[in-house]
This record gives C-alpha cells, sequence and structure tokens, in this order.
C-alpha cells in the first residue's frame, strides 16, 4: 500500500508526519501518476489530483478506481475491496 500526493516533497513529508503514515507516500506534483491511472483532473486552466483510491493487485491488475472526496467515509467499503483484491 502506498500513498500519492500531488504536494511537492517538502509539503508530503509535513503532512506525512504529522498523519504518521504507515506506508510510503509518494511524491507526484506533476501528476505523472496521477494522470497515468485516471486521477488527474481539470480545474480550471490547471490541473489537479482527484482524491479517491486505486487498488491494484499482486498481479499488477487495476482491479478498482474511485474518485471519492470522501473516501476515508468509505473505509469499510474500501477494506472489503482490498480483501477481494489480495486473497
Amino acid at each position: 500500500m502506498l500513498s500519492i500526493s500531488a504536494d511537492p516533497p517538502s509539503e508530503s513529508v509535513k503532512m506525512d508526519s504529522l498523519l504518521k503514515g504507515t506506508f510510503p507516500l509518494l511524491s507526484d506534483p506533476a501528476l505523472k501518476v496521477s494522470d497515468a491511472y485516471g486521477m488527474g483532473v481539470p480545474m480550471g486552466s490547471q490541473r489537479m489530483a482527484a482524491m479517491g483510491y486505486i487498488i491494484i493487485d499482486r498481479q499488477g491488475r487495476l482491479r478498482h478506481r474511485d474518485i471519492d472526496p470522501l473516501f476515508g467515509e468509505h473505509a469499510g467499503r474500501i477494506l472489503s475491496l482490498l480483501k477481494e483484491a489480495t486473497p
């Protein structure tokens, strides 16, 4: 499991420290990874990373992608999807 942030590395490190992250945090300010997985969205004349989650199984297959600004409230559903993807 890993987290991806569109913030620059210096800000990502601060956020990870505040949240006491238990898995790696990737800084993606150019949105290359976000765009590759369909999570980059237009915001006026710029682009930003959408809030949500992606589940990729151990074989590298995309199992689920959801743009979900309230993903924290759906933790139970996300855990169920993770269990399905990693038998």
